[in-house]
Order: structure tokens, then sequence, then C-alpha cells
């Protein structure tokens, strides 16, 4: 008799230090396709710039980013395979119909999501600009933001690579992940500030390949975190 297994989403720890590796092999990685990788950063910062000019745009963008960020990591698992890439793979996934329901919900439940981050940003900004400084608004929003960005910092890449439909699962396995591994995200993250006060200094030119080598190891991390398991007995998104 068949018995039916099901796969079970496995969040390791890695230490804090981990975050160092991620940039490197990041670095080796950017060198193999490096006007590729600056094209696609390039294409996606592009977007994000042309979805502020209206609301409509903006919801078009958030629909179509988390097939765009699959095609990009995509792209990744390429070079990591020593294998060739170019711009157009930014556009594969949306030919991959069995990612869209997924994808489409995903890209609500981030609409959802950012609503009331918006409303308290704004809020933030009124009381700045009327010379009010309320620690207990900023304070909130920071809270928000920290768990926006952990819901949905890892949703895509367990969608697309562990192949998980559940948004349930996903949002928990990526809010876990990032809260498991808050050393190693921290550190990623000061690295990422000092270089991007290297960027600053000249002038953004260094943004061309800073950008893209930070993407490139934060999905490294991703990489680092995610395992699999097969048990049927055993909760959907487990510690390790």
């Amino acid at each position: 008799m068949d018995q039916k297994v099901q796969v079970k989403l496995i969040i390791r720890r890695v230490p804090m230090q981990a975050a160092l590796s991620w940039l490197t092999k990041a670095w080796e990685l950017f060198r193999l396709a490096p006007s590729t990788m600056i094209a696609m950063v390039a294409f996606m910062t592009v977007l994000s710039l042309v979805a502020q000019l209206h609301p409509v745009l903006a919801v078009l963008l958030v629909l179509a980013n988390p097939f765009l960020t699959a095609g990009f990591y995509k792209s990744i698992v390429l070079l990591q395979q020593q294998k060739e890439v170019s711009f157009q793979l930014i556009f594969s996934v949306f030919s991959e119909a069995r990612y869209r329901r997924t994808f489409i919900r995903l890209a609500g439940a981030n609409l959802l999501a950012n609503i009331p981050l918006m409303l308290l940003a704004a809020k933030v900004m009124e009381q700045t600009q009327a010379g009010i400084a309320d620690p207990a608004t900023m304070f909130l929003l920071v809270v928000v933001l920290s768990l926006v960005f952990m819901l949905f910092a890892y949703a895509v890449a367990i969608a697309y690579f562990l192949n998980e439909q559940r948004l349930q699962a996903i949002l928990t396995a990526s809010l876990t992940a990032c809260w498991r591994n808050v050393g190693a995200l921290t550190l990623f993250g000061s690295m990422a500030v000092a270089l991007g006060m290297l960027g600053i200094v000249t002038f953004g030119f260094a943004f061309i390949v800073i950008i893209p080598v930070l993407q490139i190891a934060f999905f490294l991390s991703f990489s680092a975190f995610f395992a699999l398991q097969l048990d049927d007995s055993a909760p959907s998104v487990l510690e390790v």
C-alpha cells in the first residue's frame, strides 16, 4: 500500500559569521556573469521607480515581483551549476503555470500586509512635518516593518524552490528562518549598510556592483537556512 508522504520544511540555524561567506560566494557568482546580474537588478530598480508614478502601476509591480524575483533566483542557481545565464531568464517564471496561483496569493498577501505599514509611515511623516516626535509611533513602525520583512523575505524562494503552495506555511517558514537566524541577518545587514556607505562615497557608481552582490548573497542565505525532510508525522515547519 502506498503511503502518502508530505515534504516538510526544515529551517536550519547558522552561525553569525555565515554572513561573511554569503558575501564572498556572492562575489564569486557575480563575477561569472556581471553584465547579466547588473542588467536584471537595474531592470527591477527601474520598474520600482516607474511604479511610484501611479497606484495601478504599483499594484501591477507587486503582482509581477514574485515572478521576476524567482527568475533572478533561478539565474543564481544556474550560475552555481556553472551554466550560462541571460537577461531573458528574469521573465522565464511567468511561463511556469504551476507557480502562478501561489505567487498571486503571495502578492495579494503582501499588498494587505503593507497597508498598515503605509498608514504608519504616513502618520510618522505627518508628525515629522509638524515637528512632533512620538517614540511610540516610531517604535510601532519599526516593529511592523520588521514583521512584514520577515514574513516575505524568503517567501518567493520557499514557494519556488521548495514547491510549497500553502500560504500560511510559506509565511511561517520565512518568519521563523529570520527569527532563528537574527544574528547572521543582523551582521549581513550591517555589512550591507557599510557597503552602502561605500556606494555613497563613490557618488552611487559602486551601487552598480554592490546591489547585485547583496541580492545574490541574500539568496545564498536562503540556501543556508532551508533543507527538506520527508516525514508525514512532523509539523509543517521544523526548527533544527
